[in-house]
C-alpha cells in the first residue's frame, strides 16, 4: 500500500490542471434585488435622471395666445352687408333644438325624435303638448345666410335679426318594437316593448330683419360683438 500512495497522486496532478489546484474554489452568492431589478421599474432611477443636453430644446415654443384673431368690423360695413342680405333671398339657416342643430331653408321639415311642449302658460294649466296645428318661433340659431353673404353667432344670433317659425305637421309614432332579454342558465323570457314618438315641424317662415335701434350709429357699435356677416366666394 506504501508504494501505491505516490502513484496515485502522479496520476492526479498528471491528470488535473495545475489552474485548478492553485486558484481558490469560486463561490456563487446570491445578488441582492435591488440589483437586479430593471431600471425602468425603479422611481428613484427615472426621477433623478437627467435629460442629455443634446436633447434638451434651446428655445421652447410659445405659448398660444389667447386673443382673437378676427379684426372687429365697423359699423358701416356691418350695415352694408346687412342690407344686401336681406335683399338676397332664399334664406338658410341653422337652428338648435334640444341642443341638436338642424339646417333648414323654407319649406323643409323637420323630424324631432321627442314630443314638444310650450312654456309654462296659464291658459295650459295641464302643460299638453303642441298639437298640430300649432306655430312655434325657433329663435336659436347660429348661422344665417344666402349665396354670397352669411351672418354667424358667437355662438348664436340675435333674436332681433332674423325670424324663424314653424308649424307642427303631425305628432306621429313609430311601429311598436319588441325586444325578448334572456340570461344565462335561465328559462325566463323578458319582452321588452318600447314605442317611441315623433313631431314634424315645418318651416312655415324665415326672413332676415332689419337692423334694431342699437345696431344703428346713435344706439352705439354693439353689433359687431354680437354677430359678424362675412361675404363669402
Amino acid at each position: 500500500m506504501a508504494s501505491l500512495l505516490p502513484l496515485s497522486r502522479r496520476l492526479l496532478l498528471r491528470h488535473t490542471p495545475a489552474a485548478s489546484i492553485l486558484s481558490p474554489p469560486l463561490r456563487l452568492l446570491p445578488r441582492p434585488l435591488a440589483a437586479i431589478r430593471h431600471a425602468s421599474t425603479s422611481p428613484s432611477q427615472t426621477t433623478q435622471t437627467p435629460l442629455p443636453p443634446l436633447l434638451r430644446p434651446a428655445n421652447p415654443p410659445p405659448a398660444p395666445s389667447t386673443t382673437a384673431s378676427d379684426p372687429p368690423i365697423d359699423l358701416t360695413t356691418l350695415q352694408t352687408y346687412h342690407t344686401a342680405l336681406r335683399h338676397q333671398p332664399p334664406f338658410y339657416t341653422t337652428i338648435h333644438i334640444h341642443n341638436r342643430c338642424y339646417l333648414v331653408t323654407l319649406g323643409d321639415r323637420i323630424t324631432l325624435p321627442a314630443v314638444l311642449y310650450p312654456p309654462r302658460n296659464p291658459a295650459n294649466p295641464l302643460n299638453k303638448p303642441l298639437a298640430p296645428g300649432d306655430t312655434i318661433k325657433l329663435t336659436h340659431a347660429s348661422v344665417l345666410g344666402s349665396r354670397e353673404y352669411t351672418i354667424k353667432g358667437t355662438p348664436f344670433i340675435d333674436p332681433r335679426l332674423f325670424t324663424c317659425r314653424a308649424v307642427v305637421v303631425e305628432v306621429t309614432a313609430e311601429p311598436m318594437r319588441k325586444k325578448e332579454k334572456t340570461k344565462r342558465r335561465q328559462r325566463r323570457v323578458k319582452t321588452v316593448r318600447s314605442k317611441h314618438r315623433y313631431t314634424v315641424l315645418r318651416i312655415s317662415e324665415l326672413a332676415v330683419n332689419e337692423l334694431p335701434v342699437e345696431f344703428t350709429a346713435a344706439g352705439g357699435a354693439a353689433g359687431p360683438e354680437i354677430t359678424k356677416v362675412v361675404k363669402e366666394g
